[in-house]
């Protein structure tokens, strides 16, 4: 195997303050070292290295053409260290509650299994939940009352990217029925909702006529009344259960567009591991 040179991160930390124009003294005393102790730093980088750093003129320190090489290098190998610290650092992780919200479509079909994977890997992180309507959870998140959020996407400043794309479907329920002339009864969220508007112009441009029999604030009360059979909802295939059918196509209906879903994220730029590991699991889980 060949000799795989394994560089100090502290030795470098001291090569940068001096390459950056700090005296051996001034350098020694920001590590925490004497200057003497940085001295030997220096020398061992340079033996390890087999060529100088620095070059020592009438009490001026300069770089050597090898310290300019190495400075880049230098550079990012203590800015990856620091990184990889502040990271596993205990206050990263314990930074208080972790509030955690989602669409009603994936509450209980698709986050069991996210939510006890994240509890085996941060036991000791209180979690909370809120299930709620797109817009109000993006608001949520952008007032910082939510730290992450699965919500339908749109254009917005934190968005974090598409976490999902899935297929909207006509649900009914099993063995419903419905004339081809007869308005198709609506069962819906109040506006605005993307699921609303999208069976409304699906209708209107095959040309069917709509009527609203129920609305409701909740996917509970939507599946309810779909149970029931006052009429047919717009969602994901999350909604399907035993008495609930697919019946777009059995019904004539027209087809859907599918719905993207992103993960919106609280200031972003701000390093917290248990939120950056949850939508880790997140990603992994709608995307394969």
């Amino acid at each position: 195997m060949p000799y795989t040179l394994n560089l100090d991160t502290g030795v470098l930390r001291s090569f940068l303050l001096i390459a950056d124009g700090h005296s051996f003294a001034e350098a020694a005393d920001l590590v925490g070292r004497s200057p003497s102790a940085v001295s030997l730093q220096i020398q061992r980088l340079e033996a390890d290295l087999g060529a100088p750093v620095f070059r020592r003129n009438n009490c001026e320190i300069a770089l050597t053409l090898a310290g300019e090489r190495l400075l880049g290098f230098a550079r990012r190998i203590v800015l990856a260290n620091d990184e990889a610290a502040v990271a596993f650092r205990p206050d990263a992780a314990a930074r208080g509650p972790l509030r955690f919200g989602t669409t009603q479509d994936f509450a209980e079909a698709a986050l069991p299994d996210v939510l006890g994977r994240f509890a085996q890997e941060h036991p000791d992180v209180e979690l909370s939940l809120q299930v709620d309507r797109s817009a109000r959870l993006v608001d949520a998140v952008q007032g910082g009352t939510i730290d992450l959020a699965i919500a339908i996407r749109r254009d917005h400043p934190l968005d974090g990217g598409t976490l999902t794309e899935v297929p909207m479907v006509w649900i009914g329920r099993d063995g419903l029925e419905l004339a081809s002339d007869a308005p198709v009864p609506l069962v819906m969220f109040d506006p605005p909702c993307s699921f609303r508007s999208a069976a409304i112009d699906g209708l209107a441009s095959a040309g069917r006529a709509h009527r609203m029999v129920f609305t409701s604030p909740s996917l509970s009360g939507l599946k309810m009344a779909v149970e029931a059979g006052l009429g047919i909802t717009v969602r994901t295939r999350h909604l399907l259960a035993p008495r609930l059918d697919d019946v777009g196509t059995r019904l004539g209906l027209p087809p859907l567009p599918p719905i993207a879903f992103s993960l919106y994220v609280a200031d972003p730029g701000r390093p917290w591991t248990a939120r950056d590991d949850l939508a880790k699991l997140c990603r992994r889980a709608f995307q394969g």
